[in-house]
C-alpha cells in the first residue's frame, strides 16, 4: 500500500515538474482602454493568461485565446484587453 502512495506522489510530482502545459513569456503590444504598452505577457495553452507592468504589477486576462499572434480577452474589471504578441508561433505551441 505504501509503494502505491510513493508512486502516485512521485507521479504527481513529475507531471506537475514537466508540466502538460507549460508558461511562458513574450513581449507584446498590449491594448487596454488607458493606451497602448509593450510588456511582457504570460501564455499558457494558447492562451494569454497574464499581462506584466513595468511598475511591478500585473494583470489577468481571460478568454484570451492566441490566434495568428493576437489575442483579446478581459480583465479582472470586465474591460477589454488587445494583445499582439512578438516571436510567438502559435502552431508550435498548439502541437507541445
Amino acid at each position: 500500500m505504501i509503494k502505491v502512495i510513493y508512486i502516485t506522489i512521485l507521479s504527481i510530482f513529475i507531471l506537475f515538474l514537466f508540466g502538460l502545459a507549460k508558461a511562458e513569456t513574450y513581449d507584446a503590444t498590449v491594448t487596454t482602454d488607458s493606451g497602448s504598452y509593450v510588456v511582457p505577457v504570460e501564455i499558457e495553452n494558447g492562451e494569454v493568461t497574464t499581462v506584466y507592468w513595468p511598475n511591478g504589477g500585473d494583470m489577468t486576462v481571460s478568454g484570451a485565446d492566441i490566434i495568428e499572434r493576437s489575442a483579446s480577452g478581459f480583465n479582472s474589471r470586465g474591460e477589454s484587453v488587445d494583445i499582439e504578441i512578438d516571436g510567438y508561433d502559435d502552431e508550435v505551441d498548439m502541437e507541445q
